[in-house]
């Protein structure tokens, strides 16, 4: 069944049994996946190509829709050291080499490298004790994940996809290169029904200071008549733009989803680019998951 066909059919009956599986067909396995592995905490995992190891990876509160917008999102520093113990243990890390406190003010950064990794904790100083951890990264160093310069002495760590897969159940969000340098961004509900889809140019997955990159509205166009031909998303109920300076965010409702297209260079002389496409289903059980 073509992707574009599948996907309006898993917007309109919310059956998702073969949804990774189609994207897969399309793009290839994800490069990403985020899974629950504690009330209130996910994990992001990024893989290699060849292997499906897990050669870095994100810990950090869930959003949620109960949760006010300026409200401090947190973690306990005990569950954050079980999940991390539980996915690299102590005697696979090799020897810590170095335990860094960079002093950021109002928050703290704990490194900790080791032979095979590189572990960095960031803390929020005016949280409650032992519940002020904002969020964790594990980098791996070892052969499988450092092909330039490898740590061969020490022995490969076993980390993959299927381990992953096998705690956690199935990921809530998967990501797919579709594109040189562009990425699909796949969140699914906890029936496994297609939520949000967003198309955005690649990023790191271990959050730093990154130029904002951009994309053709063409291509991103192309990418959106992939996924949701334009006589598949029916009647249009509304469309709006915001402005803000050269920015724009452009969105349309459509009887089942809401498109927003996020656009910079808006009315300067430079060529209009696009930063972000987002295509949100409006099915009752996405509603918490979007927000």
């Amino acid at each position: 069944m073509p992707l574009s066909k599948l996907l309006l059919l898993l917007i309109a009956t919310g059956s998702a049994a073969q949804t990774t599986a189609q994207f897969s067909a399309s793009y290839g396995d994800p490069d990403s996946e985020q899974f629950v592995v504690s009330p209130g905490i996910v994990l992001m995992a990024g893989y290699d190509h060849e292997h499906r190891d897990v050669c870095a990876f994100l810990i950090k509160p869930k959003h949620s829709m109960q949760e006010s917008g300026d409200k401090e999102q947190s973690m306990a520093r005990g569950t954050v050291t079980r999940i991390i113990d539980e996915l690299i243990p102590q005697s696979e890390r090799g020897v810590l080499l170095n335990h860094l406190i960079e002093d950021l003010g109002a928050s703290e950064l704990q490194t900790f490298e080791y032979e095979n990794v590189v572990i960095n904790r960031y803390f929020i100083r005016y949280l409650r004790a032992n519940h002020d951890e904002r969020s964790a990264t594990v980098v791996r160093k070892d052969l499988t994940c450092n092909r330039i310069t490898p740590q061969i002495y020490m022995p490969v760590l076993e980390l993959t996809a299927l381990d992953l897969h096998a705690r956690y159940g199935d990921p809530d969000v998967e990501r797919f290169l579709v594109r040189p340098g562009i990425n699909l961004i796949v969140t699914y509900s906890p029936q496994r029904r297609v939520c949000e889809m967003i198309v955005e140019p690649e990023r790191s997955l271990i959050p730093h200071d990154e130029p904002e990159k951009d994309m053709p509205p063409e291509l991103a166009r192309e990418i959106l008549d992939e996924l949701l031909p334009e006589q598949t998303l029916g009647g249009v109920i509304t469309g709006y733009t915001l402005f803000t300076g050269g920015h724009a965010a452009r969105r349309t409702e459509y009887e089942s989803v809401v498109i927003t297209h996020v656009l910079v260079n808006v009315g300067s002389k430079k060529p209009e680019m696009e930063t972000r496409l987002t295509i949100e289903s409006k099915k009752s059980s996405c509603q918490a998951v979007n927000k």
